[in-house]
């Protein structure tokens, strides 16, 4: 019989809007390419997966919920082979991701983190990140749910409503984080060099930059959390100079999905074989041309 590869659906909390359908498209066709390499799939919800997770030779799962994260590492340590790591997915989670990237010297903002029940003596401290301008409050766990988990902030002055207004949200801490001045680039990779898909997600300035140090930024902070599916955002500077500024676990890859779909597919082959023989160093599927991503300007 061939082995069950079982995939898990994203909860629809953290599917907003047009990502709901993008999600559940991209697990579709992981599935099919699983397929099509020899694999018995079955995609469904964490709660319907939890009576077959012993029968699944792997996992692969774009849950993203802390209850969810949980479960799926209480898997992991009864033996069951998960992919991505829960435990590195949740250090995609902001107050574990810039901690780890800053500690790592990743060119990234400056990051406070504040309660969002605070006294207004106690934002004092924080008017320097906005000393060149504008700064981004953001929620300090999950990437983002709705519009309001991510909102500019254009002063100091901003602060303190802006936190108000996510405590009546019942989130408890927040992260401000500093702004950094650019065009933002998105990227979608999976590990292995298996894929790396950069593209601008709106109107750009054009700023010059180097592609490859994109790539050895991304691939390096990717490794440093130990996560194989993953997504994030940079900025290109005036001067070519860039910031990382997020990295999230298996977004949507969207606007390349038919061949990350096959790459995430050789990502969770190798990973199934490599954990099922720990000692034996077993490669991914015959490696195949990367398509070329789209010309960046």
């Amino acid at each position: 019989m061939k082995k069950l590869f079982l995939g898990i659906v994203r909860e629809a909390t953290y599917s907003p809007g047009n990502h709901l359908g993008n999600d559940a498209r991209i697990l579709r066709l992981v599935g099919d390419a699983l397929e099509r390499f020899g694999a018995r799939v079955r995609i469904t919800s964490l709660d319907e997966a939890r009576p077959l997770r012993r029968d699944a030779a792997i996992v692969f799962s774009m849950a993203q919920g802390p209850t969810s994260i949980a479960e799926l590492a209480d898997w992991k340590q009864e033996g069951v082979a998960v992919v991505n790591d829960p435990l590195a997915a949740r250090r995609t989670y902001r107050d574990q991701l810039c901690p780890l990237l800053g500690a790592d010297g990743v060119a990234f903002p400056r990051c406070i983190f504040l309660p969002t029940v605070l006294e207004a003596a106690r934002t004092e401290g924080c008017r320097e990140i906005f000393a060149a301008g504008p700064a981004w409050l953001k929620r300090a766990d999950v990437h983002a749910t709705c519009p309001e988990d991510v909102v500019r902030l254009d002063s100091w002055k901003d602060l303190g409503p802006a936190l108000e207004r996510f405590g009546r949200r019942d989130l408890g801490q927040a992260m401000l984080q500093e702004h950094r001045e650019g065009d933002e680039v998105k990227f979608y990779g999976v590990a292995g060099g298996l894929l790396f898909w950069p593209f601008y997600p709106k109107d750009y300035q054009g700023y010059p930059f180097d592609e490859r140090l994109l790539r050895r930024m991304a691939e390096h902070a990717a490794a440093e959390l130990e996560i194989g599916v993953y997504g994030g955002d940079a900025i290109v500077g005036p001067d070519g100079g860039l910031s990382l500024i997020d990295l999230n676990d298996w977004p949507s890859f969207a606007p390349c999905r038919g061949a990350a779909a096959h790459a995430i597919a050789r990502h969770i082959i190798a990973q199934e074989r490599r954990l099922r023989s720990p000692r034996t160093v077993t490669p991914a599927p015959a490696p195949e041309p990367q398509p070329a991503a789209p010309p960046l300007f």
